[in-house]
C-alpha cells in the first residue's frame, strides 16, 4: 500500500523545469550572467563530446590526443593539446564553427523570418510589424520559394516568383512596394549576418507602367465629407454635446467636432493634453497606438513631432472641455478628451459615434480618418499652400498630401457655375 502523501509523490523536477530553476537562481543573485553562460557552455560541450566519434586519450608524453576529419582532404587527422580541457575547447570551437556554417547553408527565408522581425522591431513601429506579418501570412508563408536555402536563390528565380504574384494579384505600386519590401529587406538581413554576399532582389528591375495597375484616387464622395456634410456633422455633434451634459459622452461629441476643424490622427487626438496647447498652436509629441494599446511617445512625422494650428472654433471646443471638467470635478492638467486615461475606450467609441452621426443625418458613412482628408481638401480648395497643408498633416512627402488627401470638394452646382463662368 502506498502511504505517501500527495506532496511526497511530487518530485521537484515535476514542479520546476531547468529553465525555471536557472531563472530563479539568476533573479536571486545566486548566479550572474557569466555563470549562466558557463553552465550553458558546459552543457553544450557535453553534447558535442557525446557526438565526437573518436576516443580521447592521454599519450605517454602527457599530451591529450584525438582524431578529427580534415576539412580539405576528408581524411582522419590527429590533434593534440597539453591538457584535456584545451583539447575539449578545440573540439567545441571546431564543431560550433561547423554548426554555424551548416546553419548558413541551410537558412531559408522562412527560417530567418522571425529573427528578421525581431531585428526590424529596433527600427520601426509595431504597426509596421503587424503589416509585415499580414503580408507574410497572405503571400509568402506557403510559397515554396521561402523554404529553399537562401544561398541557392537566384535573381531569375526570385524575379519570376515576385512578378508572378504581382500579376496574379493585379497590384498597384503601393501594394507592390509593400509586398516586395519583405523579400528585399529579409535578404538584406541575410547579407548583414553573412549568409550571402549580395542581395539578388537589388538586381531586379521591372517596368512598372506596363506591369502595375495604375493607382486611381477614389471618388471624393467616398473619401471626404463635402462642405455641407461637414457643417451638418459639426452642428449635430454640438447638439449631442448639449443633450448629454451630465455624462462623459460630451467629450466624444466635442472630439468629433474638433476633428472636423483640426487634421489630427485619431491616436493623436486621444493622447492630446492641455499642456500641448500654446496659444493657437498644438505641439504634438505623443500618439496612442491602438494595436500596441499604449502611448508611442513618437509621431509618424519625420521629426517625431509637429506643430498644428488650431482655428478659433476648435480653440472654443478646448475651452468648453476645460470648463466642463471643472464643472464635473475632473482634472484639467492632463488629457483633453480622454477620461481617466482610458485611451482605448475613447479610441474605439469615436469610430462608432461618427458612423452613428452619419446614419442619424442620412449621409453616407466615412471612417473617422476621413476627417483628416476633409480638413486637407477644404484647405486646398480655399487656396492654402500645399506645403502648409503637408506640415499640418505631418506627411514626409508632399506627394502623399496631394495624391491621397486633397480632393475636389466642390458640389456639382458649384462646378457647373465655375465652368460656365470660364467657357460660356
Amino acid at each position: 500500500m502506498d502511504n505517501k502523501t500527495p506532496h511526497e509523490k511530487i518530485r521537484l523536477q515535476d514542479l520546476y523545469s531547468a529553465d525555471d530553476i536557472l531563472s530563479t537562481m539568476y533573479e536571486q543573485g545566486i548566479l550572474d550572467e557569466d555563470g549562466v553562460r558557463l553552465i550553458m557552455r558546459k552543457k553544450h560541450l557535453q553534447f558535442v563530446l557525446s557526438h565526437h566519434e573518436h576516443k580521447i586519450w592521454q599519450s605517454a608524453d602527457g599530451r591529450w590526443k584525438t582524431y578529427i576529419t580534415d576539412d580539405e582532404s576528408g581524411k582522419r587527422k590527429q590533434i593534440s593539446r597539453e591538457s584535456r580541457e584545451e583539447l575539449e575547447d578545440l573540439l567545441y570551437d571546431k564543431y560550433l564553427a561547423e554548426d554555424e556554417e551548416l546553419a548558413k547553408k541551410t537558412a531559408t527565408m522562412e527560417s530567418l523570418y522571425d529573427e528578421w522581425v525581431e531585428y526590424k522591431r529596433l527600427f520601426v513601429s509595431e504597426s509596421s510589424i503587424k503589416r509585415h506579418r499580414c503580408t507574410w501570412n497572405a503571400l509568402y508563408k506557403d510559397a515554396p520559394i521561402v523554404k529553399k536555402p537562401i544561398v541557392t536563390l537566384t535573381k531569375a528565380e526570385l524575379e519570376r516568383w515576385l512578378l508572378g504574384v504581382v500579376r496574379s494579384k493585379n497590384m498597384n505600386n503601393h501594394q507592390y512596394i509593400s509586398f516586395t519590401c519583405i523579400a528585399r529587406q529579409l535578404l538584406d538581413y541575410a547579407v548583414e549576418i553573412g549568409i550571402i554576399d549580395t542581395n539578388p532582389v537589388d538586381k531586379i528591375r521591372i517596368q512598372k507602367k506596363r506591369i502595375l495597375k495604375p493607382e486611381v484616387k477614389g471618388p471624393a464622395i467616398t473619401q471626404v465629407f463635402m462642405e455641407d456634410e461637414r457643417q451638418m456633422l459639426i452642428k449635430h455633434a454640438m447638439e449631442q454635446y448639449d443633450k448629454h451634459r451630465d455624462t462623459v459622452q460630451i467629450f466624444t461629441s466635442l472630439a468629433i467636432a474638433f476633428l472636423l476643424y483640426v487634421p489630427l490622427r485619431r491616436g493623436e487626438l486621444v493622447a492630446l493634453k492641455f499642456d500641448d496647447l500654446d496659444g493657437n498652436r498644438l505641439y504634438l509629441t505623443d500618439s496612442y497606438s491602438h494595436g500596441m494599446k499604449c502611448l508611442t511617445g513618437r509621431l509618424k512625422d519625420i521629426e517625431g513631432w509637429r506643430a498644428v494650428d488650431v482655428v478659433p472654433p476648435a480653440l472654443d471646443i478646448i475651452e468648453k472641455i476645460r470648463q466642463e471638467r471643472i464643472r464635473l470635478g475632473m482634472p484639467t492638467d492632463g488629457c483633453i478628451f480622454t477620461v481617466n486615461e482610458k485611451y482605448a475606450s475613447l479610441y474605439s467609441v469615436l469610430g462608432k459615434s461618427i458612423n452613428n452621426y452619419c446614419d442619424e443625418l442620412g449621409i453616407p458613412r466615412r471612417s473617422l480618418h476621413k476627417t483628416r482628408k476633409t480638413c486637407a481638401s477644404k484647405m486646398h480648395a480655399d487656396g492654402v499652400n500645399d506645403l502648409i497643408i503637408q506640415a499640418q498633416l505631418g506627411h514626409k512627402d508632399l506627394r502623399t498630401t496631394y495624391n491621397s488627401y486633397c480632393y475636389d470638394v466642390t458640389t456639382d452646382a458649384e462646378r457647373y457655375r465655375a465652368i460656365s463662368a470660364s467657357l460660356a
